[in-house]
């Protein structure tokens, strides 16, 4: 009953990696290294993880493998429902659709020449979302990480560094 239960679980998970490994490969004096090795965990929707370990541990190369950046060398990967070895460019499209990344330091992460509503609202301007759904999704957002509505037309050096998170959250979200 637990494999069975364990299963269904993984059908529907958000995340599923399975013995998971991934090589660099060789790059002028550098030799060829395995940058994660047998790494397993399942995320479920609406669940949060936090991916820690030092310096060199493989936490950004797991990260690039999901949304495919990097080639699997070694077991199993699946990202809401697609499996990510030998995944098409138009599969990977729309996996890629479906995530959003917030990177660690918010404010390499927006443009700053544009109001931060623009950078909220550019990975709906990129994916075909007409401009009033957009203003409305925008402000749907900030809504949703708690800032103010009007900081749609403030410019990111004029936010607080935990400002600025919320915006990169809001901008994932999007």
């Amino acid at each position: 009953v637990d494999a069975e239960h364990h299963a269904r679980d993984d059908d529907r998970a958000a995340l599923v990696l399975e013995n998971l490994s991934i090589d660099y490969p060789k790059r002028g004096r550098v030799p060829a290294f395995r940058a994660v090795a047998d790494a397993s965990l399942t995320l479920q929707p609406g669940e949060v993880l936090g991916l820690v370990g030092e310096s060199g541990s493989g936490k950004t190369t797991i990260a690039r493998a999901i949304v495919g950046l990097v080639p699997i060398a070694e077991g199993q990967l699946r990202v809401a429902g697609q499996q990510m070895l030998g995944v098409d460019p138009k599969e990977l499209r729309a996996v890629r659709r479906k995530l959003g990344i917030v990177f660690q330091d918010p404010g390499s992460s927006l443009n700053p020449r544009w109001p931060v509503g623009a950078s909220i609202g550019e990975p709906l301007d990129l994916a075909g979302v007409d401009r009033k759904e957009i203003s409305t999704r925008v402000v749907e957002l900030l809504d949703l990480v708690e800032l103010p509505r009007d900081f749609r037309n403030r410019y990111p050096h004029e936010l607080s560094g935990g400002q600025r998170q919320r915006i990169g959250i809001a901008r994932a979200l999007a």
